[in-house]
């Protein structure tokens, strides 16, 4: 009891003596001043060093656990908790100012839902933030010292006036040419339409991509003007290295000049760059290779203005009479929608989680997995590979080099061309179908092959696995949606243009044409079917048959909503692609069991009304995907079955 007096007496004695030292040093010259400064410089370079430990031990945890395949069964008990269905969202609207990793701004189809995570789990509860903050915005193991904030902010007034002057002086031209281009198609096909190509390619990003996008809305514009923006290409240059290192620290919220201390290498040239972001390889410390997607400066920027103006010219041009034919507020509006979200790199990073988790069980389909993801940088595992249209491309200048031009699918591994005409098609399908969640982007620029061969094993032999990169637009299907586009696939399977003119005029509630306009329609319809339709086992080609039906859609003035173009516009990449890789496999005959069971089971007995009960579709989901993977990959092997002995018998001939 005394020794404890004895000490509280102690205790503010000490403290009075430390009080008087401080006292004392502070009077001498530089003594406690320099301390000071010592000591807050020691304890910047511990904070300093804590933090970039922290995030490089914190990245080798999440790659470890990713390719382990941890996360994708985290994901799947979260995604039980949302209904057994994982939703994407939408970014339209959305405030750019997005980098805090404040998911709030985000249109969630559900509210989030927390799950119990595991005592390993270097993740964070909400299953759809993939950066390092708490719900506070604030960083775990926060490091408040010299970092480099890159938000962008949204533009100023005075900002967009500058933006809007600059574009007039690009446009002005076109647009006082437009009455020419009226009233004269020979003017407009030849003239207007490439000038009008070359001055969205000198107009940034949210142009540039307007173009590619427009170039497939055979719906909405003449075919001449499709083909003179189908040649629009972005230069997409890449960004400086200081700007890469900058954004990545600034996302990481590590210290400036922390980069290479958090990866072991950082590669500084890109291996890639569109007109979003370019693409990084690096290593980490635990040796796991990754790469690192890096938003272009201020892209996000730039798109939200020149949205904002894109929509005032539509509003401009729709009021001139005259010019109603360009449908350019109507498509802006519909390109705004799908293309938002594309600026915004966390949110492709939920949507490649989401269809990892669709095609879990294909071994020999994936895409890239993300762990790390902010507004402006995504980091995925590194998929190795090759962009499938380098491949095609090589086995075509082969066949011209030995005299075979246009004979480059002879040559391709039959292993190769099964594993890419089955999988496309069935990928689409499987989408459709039983996600109700579209890639909207199938071009096979976006396909990865990738031969699993052995050091002395034969490349026939060879496993072939497909990755699926750039998830940035990606469409949420309602029930009606897929059961209204199948419907029309089914009547274009069964010759029956009256019946695929009832589904068309379904693709949107807009549409407000007369009795009298519908039968002209449905009549039209009819006789481009009974030219070049015939139906199942007839060798209908699906491509021509669509852009046919496109066609009708835009002369008859038919309105289609954005998430029906998508549909057709992958259905015209996959059937191109498998043209082009074994011109003898018809897709449309490939689908048959999946769309006449669907159509079947899903639709009312006058064939055309979607039957609306959710529990329902959700048992017809679980079947469809049982035939696909029955009925459909038996009839697949069967095909490249008597394709492998009829080349046997070619090469016997042959020699």
């Amino acid at each position: 009891m005394r020794s404890s007096q004895s000490k509280a007496t102690l205790r503010p004695t000490v403290l009075v003596l430390l009080t008087l030292l401080t006292a004392a040093l502070a009077t001498a010259p530089g003594g406690f001043e320099s301390s000071s400064r010592e000591l807050v410089t020691a304890a910047s370079a511990n904070d300093r060093r804590a933090r970039i430990g922290y995030v490089r031990s914190s990245l080798c945890d999440r790659f470890h656990y990713v390719t382990k395949g941890k996360r994708a069964k985290d994901f799947g008990r979260w995604v039980k908790t949302q209904g057994g269905e994982p939703r994407i969202f939408s970014m339209h609207g959305g405030d750019v100012n997005f980098d805090a990793g404040d998911l709030e701004k985000l249109e969630l189809e559900n509210d989030l839902v927390f799950v119990k995570r595991r005592k390993d789990d270097p993740f964070l509860s909400d299953r759809m933030n993939l950066n390092f903050h708490h719900d506070s915005g604030r960083s775990l193991s926060f490091y408040d010292g010299d970092t480099r904030p890159l938000i962008e902010k949204p533009a100023t007034p005075f900002e967009l006036y500058l933006r809007a002057v600059k574009l007039s002086l690009v446009f002005g031209p076109l647009m006082s040419t437009a009455f020419i281009a009226t009233i004269s198609k020979k003017f407009r096909n030849d003239i207007w339409y490439k000038w009008l190509a070359r001055c969205l390619a000198s107009s940034g990003a949210a142009f540039i991509k307007w173009g590619q996008w427009a170039a497939t809305r055979s719906d909405m514009f003449s075919q001449e003007l499709c083909d003179a923006l189908s040649s629009l290409h972005s230069s997409a240059p890449s960004h400086s290295w200081n700007f890469t290192q900058t954004q990545v620290e600034s996302s990481l919220d590590i210290p400036e000049g922390g980069l290479l201390e958090v990866f072991d290498t950082f590669d500084p040239e890109p291996i890639a760059s569109g007109s979003i972001a370019q693409v990084h390889k690096a290593r980490l410390h635990n040796g796991g290779l990754v790469a690192v997607k890096v938003r272009h400066p201020s892209v996000a920027r730039l798109i939200d203005m020149d949205f904002r103006l894109m929509e005032m010219l539509g509003s401009v041009v729709e009021s001139i009479p005259g010019l109603k034919w360009l449908n350019v507020k109507d498509s802006v509006s519909q390109f705004s929608h799908t293309m938002a979200a594309q600026a915004h790199l966390n949110v492709e990073a939920h949507h490649l989680e989401v269809l990892n988790h669709n095609f879990g069980s294909w071994k020999n389909v994936q895409f890239p997995k993300p762990f790390f993801a902010s507004s402006a940088m995504i980091m995925e595992t590194f998929e190795t590979g090759r962009v499938c249209t380098d491949v095609l491309d090589e086995f075509d200048e082969e066949a011209s080099s030995r005299g075979m031009p246009g004979k480059g699918h002879d040559l391709i591994p039959l292993n190769m061309a099964e594993s890419l005409v089955t999988n496309g098609v069935s990928m689409y399908l499987k989408m459709l179908l039983v996600d109700n969640v579209m890639h909207a982007d199938l071009h096979p620029g976006n396909i990865m092959i990738d031969v699993m061969q052995s050091k002395n094993q034969d490349i026939e032999d060879a496993k072939i696995r497909i990755t699926l990169v750039d998830a940035g637009m990606v469409a949420q299907l309602t029930e009606e949606e897929s059961s209204t586009f199948i419907g029309l696939l089914t009547t274009i399977g069964e010759g029956n243009g009256e019946a695929a003119a009832e589904f068309a005029l379904q693709f949107s509630i807009d549409n407000d044409l007369s009795e009298e306009e519908k039968k002209l329609f449905k009549e039209d319809m009819r006789v481009l079917f009974d030219k070049c339709c015939k139906g199942y086992g007839t060798g209908v080609d699906v491509g021509e048959v669509l852009r046919g039906v496109l066609g009708l859609i835009r002369d008859h003035h038919v309105r289609i909503d954005s998430n029906y173009a998508t549909l057709v516009v992958n259905v015209l990449c996959v059937e191109s692609l498998a043209k082009r890789v074994c011109p003898t496999y018809n897709a449309l005959d490939a689908s048959k069991p999946l769309l006449q069971q669907y159509r079947k089971l899903c639709f009312d007995d006058d064939g055309y009304t979607p039957r609306k009960n959710g529990s329902y579709h959700k048992k017809i989901k679980k079947m469809m995907a049982f035939v696909l993977n029955r009925d459909k990959k038996s009839q697949d092997a069967a095909f490249f079955k008597n394709i492998a002995k009829q080349r046997r018998r070619d090469q016997l001939l042959g020699a």
